[in-house]
């Protein structure tokens, strides 16, 4: 009786998908890059040792020439670098291992790089600052951490403060700025506050409205402000009296326009108590601003700023720091004020 054997017909391969494909290009990529990136490190440092080693063997020179001969050639081809990057990371473990760098001199040197690099940041371009009084409430907080754009009206010698000074200034701020400036009385803190007024503008401020008449005009110009139908409610303190959070007076909220830039100002119920003499009309000189702050009866600015007896209003554009950008972080009474986060500084 015959036997038939039966044979098992292979199964035909399945077609491979295209992200299956793709990932094993990716695969491939990634460990050329790896090994590329390996072998640069180490014959970036065989070069170094070539370099500051003159009484290095002569075999060991030898091989380490003709292994990065044999790189470079490689590199230029697109060739597979496995076998020449094991080559270099052998002499580097081998014949060259008492020449090397510590391993630690690396993350010394991204450390250095990395610190460096926020140094420049810190004293050029941003630099971070915290609201400690409710002078600007209710566009700044008690407690915001904000950014300040150091770069933005020009370029200042940094950790100079008395007297400040700046490489070159490009450009000054605009009315509406909020920004960070030394206090010019004794250039010894850091103030945040709103420009109102421009070099040679004459202010004046009446029944809670601020006029302003730029320089070589003769008409005053209103700053728009509108009453707002808003409960306006806040809580204080000021840290620098190291004061507890208490409730702020009772106020009235108000909208100011100049321009297309739109802010929001309070006003107290009860107005501030001024001196009768207390002046209601100031020139801005031809280096200063005028700024003023959005909590109006609660805050020392351009104002009340007084030298020798006379009122000097004068904020120099040289004690400007910056110009306040947006908020990274709120902590509150209450905890952190979310909904603020990342919010720009209108």
């Amino acid at each position: 009786m015959s036997r038939k054997t039966s044979r098992k017909k292979a199964a035909p391969e399945k077609p491979r998908s295209r992200l299956s494909l793709w990932w094993e290009r990716f695969g491939r990529w990634r460990t050329h890059r790896s090994r590329r990136k390996g072998g640069e490190e180490s014959a970036k440092e065989i070069r170094r040792i070539l370099k500051k080693n003159a009484d290095l063997e002569a075999p060991a020179r030898r091989d380490a020439e003709n292994a990065l001969r044999v790189w470079d050639q490689l590199v230029q081809e697109k060739a597979d670098l496995t076998a020449a990057s094991t080559e270099l990371a052998r002499l580097l473990e081998g014949p060259l291992a008492s020449r090397r760098r510590h391993p630690a001199w690396g993350y010394v040197i991204s450390f250095l790089i990395a610190a460096g690099f926020a140094l420049f940041l810190r004293a050029f371009v941003f630099e971070p600052f915290r609201i400690p009084s409710g002078s600007m409430i209710p566009t700044l907080q008690v407690g915001d951490y904000i950014y300040v754009n150091k770069f933005v009206y020009g370029l200042r010698i940094p950790f100079t403060s008395d007297p400040p000074k700046h490489f070159v200034m490009w450009s000054g701020p605009a009315r509406g700025d909020v920004v960070v400036f030394i206090e010019p009385l004794h250039n010894s803190e850091d103030w945040i506050k709103r420009v109102i007024g421009l070099p040679g503008d004459t202010i004046r401020f009446r029944d809670r409205t601020v006029y302003y008449r730029p320089k070589g005009e003769t008409e005053w110009k209103a700053v728009h402000n509108r009453k707002l139908d808003e409960a306006c409610a806040y809580m204080d303190r000021n840290e620098k009296l190291n004061e507890d959070w208490h409730p702020g007076r009772p106020c009235e909220l108000y909208e100011e326009r100049i321009g297309g830039r739109t802010w929001h100002v309070i006003y107290d119920l009860a107005p501030r108590n001024l001196p009768p003499d207390f002046p209601s009309e100031w020139e801005v000189p031809s280096h200063c601003v005028f700024v003023m702050g959005d909590n109006r009866d609660n805050s020392e600015d351009s104002r009340f700023l007084m030298k020798d007896g006379d009122p000097a209003p004068c904020v120099p554009l040289e004690n400007i720091k910056g110009r306040a950008e947006f908020i990274w972080l709120s902590p509150g009474p209450d905890g952190q004020r979310w909904g603020r986060i990342f919010s720009g500084v209108k």
